[in-house]
């Protein structure tokens, strides 16, 4: 019985040394063949390192990196499949298979700082959609509407800049605000918010709506009385994509109704900001440690026949291999590109792969990880 509790707890350990673990294929060179098994593990733990951080990054600290993963292979990377070692002449060479240990190599990436430095922080842009069920809007007056505003995006802007992040001007969110309010859209498409947010180079955008209910005066209690309720998405606004979507709320009293609804505002901000942050830091991890998202606009090429070229011919360049049609028509086809590479490097990729089909692609717009082009 004992031995089995053993065996059981070994494995469970085994399992959870695996739990955010990749694998990795990589060669190893030694004077002997565990000499060869431990370059192997540490070539492996490389490519780990590459694919957390940027290419830059590591090699301008690649002497701190060295330093900071030495002695701790076995601890990093656990040898799955090693194949026949050759014997070379001037030492042992063999192709293995191994599980890195991505969080706990990312812990110690992170003691050094090089992830921060390397992301820096996203810059996001806050938009409010003012406007309620049935087209009402907070208050009776722009002034009210204003108010409102005030409270709860500066509370938002308030947590994001006491946390480091880049908020865009107020103005301009401001400006949406008032749009939409004039437009009196319950559900606001959010291709539109996130076309605002490209507008202006962000690269999250935060767009929240509310709802509040309230009450002047009841049984013996003569102010306001006000509970609000707010929705906030987290959108990518190069795919349009909702990263993440969050609920909070809140209650108040105060004098009148609409002071009661400012604290509210004020609270409910606060607690999105507090509650979305997590959500930001992971979107924006994932977007600069080879997951990001790009999307292609290629004006003028929309034959089947061309497209299929395009993409074939794209997916022979490294780094460019995990792309799909979004949608085609009006003359146009847009691709999406999952990639660890830098915006340059597939605004690079997709030049020189049009000048090998022969074509003249020229570069018409480019936001962020959007590019649109036009086929001469």
């Amino acid at each position: 019985m004992k031995r089995i509790i053993i065996l059981a707890l070994t494995a469970l350990l085994a399992l959870s040394s695996l739990a955010g673990a990749d694998q990795f294929t990589a060669t190893g060179r030694g004077m002997s063949e565990e000499a060869a098994v431990v370059n192997g593990l540490n070539s492996a733990i490389d490519m780990a390192v590459k694919q957390i951080l940027d290419e830059d990054t590591v090699k301008k600290n690649k002497q701190k990196i060295a330093g900071a993963l030495k002695g701790k292979t076995r601890k990093l990377a656990r040898l799955v499949q090693k194949g026949e070692p050759e014997f070379t002449g001037a030492g042992y060479e063999l192709q293995l298979t191994a599980d890195v240990n991505l969080k706990a190599l990312e812990n110690e990436i992170n003691a050094l700082g090089l992830m921060q430095d390397a992301m820096g922080n996203p810059r996001i842009m806050v938009l409010y959609n003012p406007n309620l069920p049935q087209g009402a809007t907070l208050g009776s007056t722009r002034a009210d509407l204003e108010a409102f505003f005030d409270n709860s995006y500066g509370a938002i802007v308030e947590v994001l800049a006491d946390k480091g992040f880049d908020v865009i001007d107020k103005a301009s969110a401001q400006k949406f605000s008032v749009q939409v309010a004039e437009t009196h859209e319950m559900d606001l498409d959010t291709n539109k918010a996130a076309l605002y947010g490209l507008k202006y180079h962000a690269d999250l955008v935060l767009y929240y709506q509310t709802v509040g209910v309230g009450r002047q005066g009841y049984w013996n209690y003569t102010g306001g009385a006000a509970k609000i309720f707010l929705r906030a998405q987290l959108i990518n606004p190069s795919t349009s994509r909702v990263v993440a979507s969050k609920d909070v709320e809140s209650s108040s009293h105060a004098g009148t109704l609409q002071e009661a609804l400012y604290r509210s505002a004020k609270d409910v901000g606060h607690k999105i900001s507090n509650v979305m942050i997590d959500s930001i830091k992971k979107s924006w991890k994932r977007e600069k440690s080879g997951a990001g998202t790009f999307i292609i606009v290629l004006d003028g090429v929309a034959e089947v026949d061309d497209v299929a070229s395009f993409k074939d011919a794209l997916k022979v360049v490294p780094g460019m291999e995990n792309i799909r049609e979004r949608e085609s028509g009006g003359g146009k086809t847009t691709l999406e590109i999952k990639s660890g590479s830098s915006s340059e490097a597939v605004k690079s990729a997709i030049n020189k792969t049009g000048k090998q089909l022969g074509w003249t692609l020229k570069l018409i717009r480019s936001e962020g990880a959007r590019s649109t082009w036009k086929r001469q």
